[in-house]
């Protein structure tokens, strides 16, 4: 069961125990080596994404030093996800009223009807894998939200805008390399510049445009930051959603075979090995949290994880991992729908999960459990 420390955690062949063990005995505790409050319980988790003066963001550092000045740091500022206070919640609203919108089992139909442009390009099945895993979910938002995807004289679709995503995904990293900022300011010109200039009428960002309109408050919320938020909605289609589609294929090559509703058994990883394993708030004033004085400026690591195998914390409606409260993920039904489509796509395509589990490693990451398969030659 040894785990260096939370951090770690998330990369570790087998978490939960560690999880269990923190949420049991130190639901909050401080972390000296990590300088950091920890909230392993479902109870603590829940009190700070709660707490009004916990932030996402450090109140001096609206944006990573490394994006500040950049196009990727404009993009980044303007996410909804990354700010609070009243600009937050009259977005929020926006973004969720628009994807309240969404008819799921057209969105589900509209992703087979994608997948059915994407062909096996590697006989290796780690390849296929790794590569769907990026871009069918991303793709799929990306014509929900009205943007043409391109396509070549055969009728296939092209990955090119899942590749931006992914390159602008890696500069907002901790981990990311000063090459890496570089490239997500690239991106992020294109994506802004692409999603400006060929979003169709009636597709979601429309549908955001019109929300802002509809809820009178269209001249708080500027075209920019509807662009950012919609590309905001691909990077977690990227992030997110690649990593449930990676621990539910995991789960099915331990299982042997794929067998029983895949929903379900999408929705039963996503609360037991689930993609976002923690989450991190930052105190904007003085506070009283789980009967510890924090300070200003003092920051606390969520263990989603572990509130998600805390037997107190079960939420088989709404697992941990899409957040609760003011930041709730507004697109938790369509990222399990996404994750099962891709899944379900790979498998028709003879793509075998028990060899994945052979060369199964963990993309480097603070708190994304994202599976990478190691191709066998």
């Amino acid at each position: 069961m040894y785990v260096a420390d939370p951090i770690a955690a998330v990369t570790d062949p087998d978490p939960y125990p560690y999880y269990r063990h923190l949420a049991a005995t130190r639901p909050f505790h401080h972390d000296a080596a990590l300088g950091l409050w920890v909230a392993a319980s479902a109870d603590a988790g829940a009190e700070v994404l709660a707490h009004p003066d916990c932030r996402v963001r450090p109140v001096a550092q609206p944006v990573p030093p490394a994006l500040a000045g950049t196009p990727a740091g404009a993009l980044f500022g303007r996410l909804v996800r990354m700010t609070d206070g009243a600009p937050h919640a009259a977005l929020k609203a926006v973004v969720m009223r628009a994807m309240a919108g969404i008819d799921l089992p057209d969105a589900r139909t509209r992703a087979r009807a994608l997948a059915a442009h994407l062909p096996r390009a590697e006989a290796d099945d780690a390849h296929e894998a790794n590569r769907w895993m990026f871009t069918l979910p991303v793709l799929c938002v990306a014509d929900l939200l009205g943007l043409p995807l391109e396509r070549d004289e055969a009728g296939h679709v092209s990955t090119r805008v899942a590749g931006f995503v992914a390159t602008f995904a890696a500069a907002m990293s901790p981990l990311a390399r000063p090459a890496d900022v570089e490239a997500g300011a690239v991106a992020a010109q294109w994506l802004t510049r692409w999603a400006g200039e060929h979003a169709a009428p009636g597709g979601l960002l429309a549908a955001m445009s019109q929300a802002a309109i509809d809820t009178a408050i269209d001249a708080d919320i500027d075209p920019a930051t509807l662009l950012a938020n919609a590309i905001g909605l691909m990077i977690q289609a990227c992030e997110a959603t690649a990593g449930l589609v990676g621990n539910t294929l995991v789960r099915l090559g331990r299982l042997g075979e794929a067998s029983g509703d895949l929903d379900e058994l999408v929705a039963d990883v996503a609360c037991t090995d689930p993609p976002v394993q923690n989450t991190r708030r930052f105190l904007a004033a003085d506070a009283t949290l789980c009967g510890e004085s924090l300070k200003a400026g003092d920051a606390v690591l969520v263990l989603l994880a572990a509130a998600s195998h805390d037997p107190a914390g079960a939420r088989p409606d709404r697992p941990w991992t899409f957040g609760t409260g003011r930041h709730g993920c507004p697109g938790d039904a369509l990222a399990r729908l996404l994750a099962a489509t891709t899944v379900d796509s790979l498998l028709q395509r003879d793509v075998d999960p028990r060899r994945l589990l052979a060369g199964l490693r963990y993309r480097p990451s603070v708190n994304a459990r994202i599976p990478l398969f190691t191709p066998s030659h």
